[in-house]
């Protein structure tokens, strides 16, 4: 596989869209009292809390969307933190055993080093920044992107208007899509790069969060340098962000960690101002999940929840007020979210449920989860043997003992949904769609500070077998460098045997659903920069919902009869109508109605096809041969067509 194609202003955007992550949520999260590992993991989550909620507030106001208003909004936020928690109140110490300045450092060096592996992993699959994502999701969150930054709608409605026009609009949270359309709006990239710069920041937010969550746990700066580097070499990861690409959902899923330092730092603080401070900031953060997938407070409850079983367990006068405290930043956090939740429970109530079918045995399933191995014909066996060594030493794991209980929780439901088709999985794993991808992705993550302690134990070991060498040797004098050197040891040795943490593995997954075709090739770009010179503003172009013209608004602007794969709910409208019948055109007066309503002076056939099995749509068929089509452009990838005005009679 060749090395990526990136340049100067690719790395420029990465890093802007990086910059629009952490400023907004750093300024509130410092508001509000946050600081140091905790802080840097939890500013992305209170970004996208930030965008999420003030978009569909401002939308409602009738105040559109756009930079400057984010940038407003990010000031109100920080304001209101400011005047909560009070400027001089003192911070509250973490309860946990403090790093020297070289831990913080060998852990930050480690942390950027995972994210730049997990990054180059990403852009050798897609090649080019630009690449267009080849799967079903990808294309629903680029026109998610344009609508916001072209309309100013930032409402939780607005941006399934490309597709569902008719037949009623669908929910959707859109914190990634508010955030994407102000890096959009700046920067002025296509949507696919817009797409792309925020994945391959993915890897180092999972690396960044899981090794903040082992440093608040009271964990070793080895543990958490070891669980950042594990965090990025799993594969399931990966899986998540080229089948779809689940971008939001997997957005979420590295950041349900942040989500647990919040609900520490909450319940830790003393001071009554430092506890207000950490009130709003776990309410905030506790929305920005739900703002960006749904399913996020479900995997938030299961990562939060036994943790605050652990605390009560541990020290049970805890119970006295931990659980009001609980039960009140639950009530402003539903408050906050009031918006998001009516839209879940109207989409639940109108859309039919997903069920992905069984695809192997209990056993098999088992097999792959155990061997990190899901979705592969090969296994991550270094990851296996690791996660078994810190099984064993389990009992060392301290305050992240907890995190058995993600882990068993997650590992079952994958299990489950991979191998039962039954009525109660599907209504168990609702939330995540039945699907055993999101599953394994959750997983991960979850297992991550497991399989990392297996390193960092075999680090304590080999540093044990050199202080009794030292003894053996003599009475020397022991070296701060001298001490680190099992640490750096194992770190090398773990990236070495996994030829740098699995990432010829990783971009190999990544490059699943790129490249020229199969449903947009280079000939079908083309042909949709045409449709944006020449068709009307205003008018809809007829087109194949299969064939990868879905992606000419987001790359365009020019609007779709069908604007997403998916066809839910629209089989009874001028859309099913013409994807049926538009070849009928001449003879058929309700066909000529409903091509009037929606304005299409304009069709476009593609070549490929998004799955296999897919074949034309029967309205489209046969259209070289109808003398009310005017051929306007012809390419071995595409041809248009102006619709012409009948003769009379």
């Amino acid at each position: 596989m060749p090395p990526p194609e990136v340049g100067f202003a690719d790395v420029a955007l990465i890093g802007f869209y990086l910059a629009t992550l952490a400023i907004p949520g750093g300024l509130a999260g410092f508001a509000a009292g946050l600081r140091g590992w905790t802080l840097a993991a939890a500013a992305p989550l209170l970004t996208y809390a930030i965008a999420g909620l003030a978009g569909p507030w401002t939308t409602a106001l009738g105040i559109g969307w756009s930079p400057l208003v984010f940038g407003i909004a990010t000031l109100v936020f920080a304001a209101v933190l400011f005047a909560v928690r009070g400027v001089r109140r003192a911070e509250p110490r973490d309860p946990v055993a403090p790093w020297s300045a070289g831990a913080h450092a060998g852990v930050a060096v480690v942390v950027a080093f995972a994210a730049a592996v997990g990054a180059y992993a990403i852009l050798r699959g897609f090649h080019r920044i630009t690449t267009i994502p080849q799967d079903w999701d990808a294309v629903f969150h680029a026109d998610g992107i344009r609508w916001i930054a072209q309309t100013g709608d930032a409402g939780l409605f607005g941006m399934s208007q490309i597709n569902w026009y008719e037949g009623g609009a669908i929910f959707y949270p859109n914190a990634y899509h508010l955030v994407g359309s102000v890096v959009f709006s700046i920067t002025r990239y296509d949507t696919p790069a817009i797409l792309n710069a925020q994945t391959v920041l993915l890897p180092g937010l999972a690396a960044l969060t899981l090794a903040a969550l082992v440093r608040r746990m009271g964990g070793a700066s080895i543990h958490a340098a070891a669980t950042a580097a594990v965090a990025v070499a799993g594969s399931a990861l990966y899986d998540m962000l080229w089948r779809g690409p689940l971008l939001p959902y997997a957005t979420g899923v590295v950041l349900t960690p942040a989500f647990v330092l919040l609900l520490a730092h909450f319940l830790d603080a003393k001071k009554i101002r430092a506890r207000l401070g950490g009130l709003f900031a776990l309410a905030l953060g506790a929305a920005g999940l739900l703002c960006i997938h749904p399913a996020m407070l479900f995997g938030a409850v299961v990562f939060g929840l036994p943790y605050v079983v652990w605390r009560w367990v541990r020290r049970p006068r805890r119970l006295r007020s931990e659980p009001a405290l609980l039960i009140g930043a639950g009530i402003l956090g539903l408050a906050f979210s009031f918006l998001q939740i009516r839209g879940s429970l109207y989409s639940a109530a109108s859309f039919p449920e997903v069920d992905w079918p069984a695809v192997s045995g209990w056993r098999r399933a088992v097999f792959e989860l155990a061997t990190f191995g899901h979705a592969a014909s090969t296994v991550q066996v270094w990851l296996t043997i690791l996660a078994v060594v810190g099984v064993v030493m389990y009992w060392r794991l301290g305050d992240l003992r907890w995190i058995a209980a993600p882990i068993v929780v997650f590992g079952f439901l994958f299990v489950v949904t991979a191998s039962s088709d039954a009525a109660w999985v599907q209504a168990v794993t609702r939330p995540w769609w039945n699907d055993r991808f999101r599953l394994a992705g959750l997983f991960v993550v979850a297992a991550a500070p497991v399989v990392g302690h297996g390193l960092a134990q075999l680090a304590e070991a080999a540093g044990w077998l050199q202080r009794r060498l030292v003894r053996r040797l003599g009475d020397r004098p022991r070296s701060r460098v001298l001490q680190v050197v099992p640490a750096v040891v194992a770190l090398v040795v773990f990236v070495a045997v996994t030829h740098v943490l699995y990432v010829g593995r990783n971009a190999e997954k990544m490059a699943l659903n790129t490249g020229d075709g199969p449903a947009v090739s280079g000939g079908e770009v083309a042909a949709m920069a045409e449709l944006g010179r020449i068709v009307p503003p205003g008018s809809k172009v007829m087109n194949d919902r299969y064939d990868g013209s879905v992606w000419m608004y987001a790359l365009d602007g020019v609007r779709p009869v069908a604007g997403h794969y998916d066809a839910t709910n629209l089989g009874d409208t001028d859309i099913g109508l013409l994807e049926r019948s538009f070849n009928r055109y001449a003879v058929d007066p309700a066909v000529r109605d409903a091509v009037r309503r929606l304005d299409v002076q304009y069709a476009v056939v593609g070549q490929g096809f998004l799955r296999g099995d897919s074949t034309r749509a029967a309205g489209l068929v046969g259209l070289d041969d109808q003398p009310w089509l005017e051929v306007v452009y012809r390419s071995p990838q595409a041809v248009i067509y102006r619709v012409l005005p009948l003769p009379p009679g």
